[in-house]
């Protein structure tokens, strides 16, 4: 019976991990999970991002950066207002432009 035990108990956590390492990379020592996104500081966009963005879009205002991962490849994505809207601009990490869109969330501040 132990061995059972202790079979199961390794093969979760065998599962566990090879679960984890399918969803999570790494970016520069930062873990982030493929099918999500998180905020990062624009310190962490690549130069060839912010360029890109800057040359598209340069009246925007309250940038926030998120990294996530969309059709198996990290995007960067600038939530921002412009014109009293907010909007998304996708970005792979070379600095090509992906797509735009209307944001839902409020007109910002």
């Amino acid at each position: 019976m132990k061995k059972l035990i202790l079979a199961a108990v390794m093969f979760g956590s065998v599962s566990c991990f090879a679960y984890a390492g399918k969803n999570v990379f790494n970016l520069g020592g930062y873990a982030v999970l493929r099918d999500d996104s998180r905020h990062i500081p624009a310190s962490q966009v690549p130069l060839a991002v912010r360029n890109s963005f800057r040359e598209m879009f340069p009246d925007a205002r309250n940038v926030e950066w998120s990294i996530e991962r969309e059709d198996g490849r990290r995007e960067f994505e600038a939530e921002f207002t412009r014109n009293g809207r907010r909007f998304k601009a996708y970005f792979l990490p070379d600095g090509t432009f992906v797509k735009v869109e209307r944001s839902n969330s409020g007109s910002g501040s």
